[in-house]
């Protein structure tokens, strides 16, 4: 089996100076006194996988911290790696906290953001902290969840809903627009039908000033657009018309051209000019017989781009926008004219995308529901790993009025569903909100349970927990130790706990302490032998001082696991 954090270094990060600590696969467990900086080696591991930094991090005295993570490669980050320009090898990410707010993020020398951190970090690690245990009763997050585990065709459900969610909040948006804007039609109403009359007169059709300004500037230089016409045609059809003459010089060239390759090139290039003049010669002679003065159609162009300049002014709009605008106010004009009818026929528009949508949201739902099937069946048996074989564990998903095709207050970007967690532990009880039930000790084995579920369909391959034991001892303390060896057969386990029984179980034993020097506290970490880790587990069983009885204990639990 391959494990995935291979080390972490970490220099100037609040109590910690400048330490490594290197890692293996399976169970790993770290224990220490209250203090000892157990939670800041959680800290920093939270840090590589996308936690943000704050320069209150930074150790006394120092302008900067650093982490540095090595991990494993998955394949599975094989897109994202090439996306970000990252070369796919051993995984380097390093943090930087500056007290500058000069903070940076690299995996494998690349320059990354947070969100892109993150994005790789959800390849590589599950932490549990101490305070998700109380997350996992706060109902806000059990959808997001219940997501978590949802797959491809869950996604085109999704796709789905949000397209028909858009199509919906706009047919709703424009209704709503209907109705607030009865009232200040009305008062527009007379207004409006003023602006449209001046603007329909001008019949407005797109580039309409730039053709009157065409038209303009060809009348208004008529004299002069006819000699130059006339001159340039005279010149090409003169006495001795060059056109003519390159004719004649294109034949010589030929005559000649089966004794040289340019010849025949020349003679072909005159030919085309010859060609080329002739055509404009002829478009010139076109030109000068179509040509019409019109002096009335000159003034009537001038009053009409006067008249168009007067209205471009006054709006401060250009003729596209103009035309625009005619197009809305004739809009509003209809909505306040015909007010029922328009507004029938956005109800409609409503209904429809309301109906469409309110399909998608239960295809949605429906499918969840079948997710959260597996997510009841994983639960329960997790829990029956860890002293709960009594439990039942139910998803309950609230109940949804379509009544009401207005009300847009049900659909939600995730969907209309809200769930409840409900459990029960014991026999004959009934099923209650699992915030409402759980005791301290249930609760870390609930959040066991979860984690251990969630870890398996998350495809992770390194799993952190922060004293997840809390509350716990006995019997169920072995259970709980049990299931965190079980979950480090398939991957790499790192377990800060207080509990002799989970310290004894682990594959490898760190013990985190705190040492003065030079009138500094420092944090440092060792890894305990045979000997070390029964005096260490003896001294967790006895308190204070080791008792001879606390170390036979400790090398029964040793000896056991």
């Amino acid at each position: 089996m391959i494990f995935l954090l291979k080390s972490l270094s970490v220099k100037d990060f609040a109590i910690i100076e400048d330490l490594t600590v290197n890692f293996n696969s399976g169970m790993t467990v770290l224990t220490g006194e209250t203090g000892a900086g157990k939670s800041l080696i959680i800290d920093t591991i939270s840090l590589l996988l996308g936690a943000r930094a704050d320069s209150d991090m930074i150790r006394y005295g120092k302008t900067s911290a650093t982490v540095i993570g090595i991990f494993d490669y998955k394949n599975e980050l094989d897109s994202i790696f090439d996306s970000f320009g990252i070369k796919k090898e051993e995984i380097k990410i390093e943090r930087v906290i500056s007290d500058s707010s000069k903070n940076s993020v690299k995996v494998n020398g690349v320059l990354v953001t947070l969100a892109q951190l993150r994005q790789i970090a959800k390849y590589l690690a599950d932490i549990h902290v101490q305070n998700d245990t109380y997350r996992l009763f706060n109902p806000d997050i059990y959808l997001s969840m219940l997501d978590s585990i949802s797959d491809s065709k869950y996604q085109k459900y999704m796709a789905s809903y949000s397209k028909s969610l858009f199509q919906y909040l706009d047919a709703i948006k424009d209704y709503e627009k209907v109705v607030k804007g009865k009232k200040n039609l009305d008062e527009r109403l007379e207004f409006l039908k003023y602006e449209k009359e001046e603007l329909e007169a001008l019949e407005l059709y797109p580039n309409m000033d730039k053709e009157l300004e065409e038209v303009i500037g060809r009348l208004s230089n008529f004299d002069k657009i006819q000699n130059n016409l006339s001159e340039a045609y005279n010149y090409l059809d003169g006495n001795i018309s060059p056109i003519d003459q390159l004719y004649e010089a294109a034949k010589a060239l030929e005559t000649i051209s089966e004794y040289d390759e340019k010849y025949k090139e020349n003679a072909s290039k005159l030919l085309d000019c010859y060609y080329i003049s002739d055509e404009i010669k002829s478009s010139i002679r076109d030109n000068l017989d179509s040509l019409d003065y019109d002096e009335d159609e000159l003034n009537r162009s001038i009053e009409k781009m006067n008249d168009l300049s007067k209205v471009m002014d006054k709006y401060k709009k250009n003729v596209d926008e103009l035309i625009l605008y005619l197009k809305e106010i004739t809009l509003s004009i209809d909505m306040a004219e015909n007010y029922d009818e328009a507004l029938k026929e956005y109800r409609c528009k409503v209904d429809d995308s309301f109906n469409a949508l309110k399909i998608n949201s239960i295809a949605l739902s429906d499918y969840r529901k079948k997710i959260a099937l597996s997510l009841e069946d994983g639960i329960i048996k997790e829990c029956k790993d860890l002293d709960l074989q009594n439990t039942i564990f139910k998803v309950s998903f609230n109940e949804v009025d379509y009544s009401d095709s207005l009300n847009k207050a049900i659909f939600r970007e995730d969907g209309v569903d809200s769930i409840d967690f409900l459990i029960s532990f014991n026999k004959g009880e009934p099923l209650k909100p699992l915030y409402k039930v759980a005791s301290g000790g249930e609760a870390s084995r609930i959040m066991l349970a979860f984690k251990t579920f969630f870890s398996k369909v998350s495809n992770v391959s390194l799993m952190v927990f922060d004293e997840i034991d809390t509350g716990v001892s006995g019997a169920t303390a072995k259970k709980i130790a049990n299931k965190m060896k079980k979950i480090a057969d398939s991957m790499q386990v790192l377990c800060i706990t207080h509990l002799p029984q989970v310290a004894a179980i682990g594959d490898y034993h760190k013990h985190i302490y705190k040492v003065e020097e030079n009138g500094r506290t420092k944090t440092e970490i060792k890894d305990l032998d045979e000997k070390g880790r029964i005096e260490e587990i003896a001294l967790m069983l006895s308190g204070d001082s080791i008792s001879l009885y606390a170390l036979e204990h400790a090398r029964e639990l040793l000896k056991k696991d």
